[in-house]
């Protein structure tokens, strides 16, 4: 759709190509790019709490990359990262492991957000 309406009865006109079908490759990319990385880090994340802080990662339910996950252990998982309570705890490399994670994670909400637009947009 190469036209938008906007408030006011005024429309815009947007580039001939499209800029729809160019920005879904864009986010589909930046979907994946995040998930992969979401993978590494936390997978550095869960070895590193199991090694130097067991109390914290018996608390957050053992989690693995793979196995024994459950949607209640990545629930406890994704609050501990956005809480923050372990600022005190926890040394500079695990703070940066969790400033990682929270940062992917947005990046991923937002690249779903915009697929989500766009798809929908071409539905309209």
């Amino acid at each position: 759709m190469s036209e938008k309406i906007l408030p006011g009865n005024e429309t815009m006109l947007l580039g001939a190509v499209g800029l729809n079908q160019q920005m879904l490759p864009v986010f589909l990319g930046l979907m994946l790019v995040a998930a992969i990385a979401w993978l590494f880090v936390s997978n550095r994340l869960y070895a590193e709490l199991r090694q130097h802080y067991p109390n914290l990662y018996e608390t957050l339910g053992s989690p693995k990359l793979f196995m024994k996950k459950s949607f209640a252990i990545n629930l406890r998982v994704i609050r501990f990262l956005f809480k923050q309570d372990y600022n005190n705890s926890v040394d500079p490399a695990v703070i940066q492991m969790c400033q990682g994670l929270r940062a992917l994670f947005y990046i991923y909400i937002v690249s779903l957000a915009g697929c989500l637009f766009l798809l929908l947009d071409k539905l309209s």
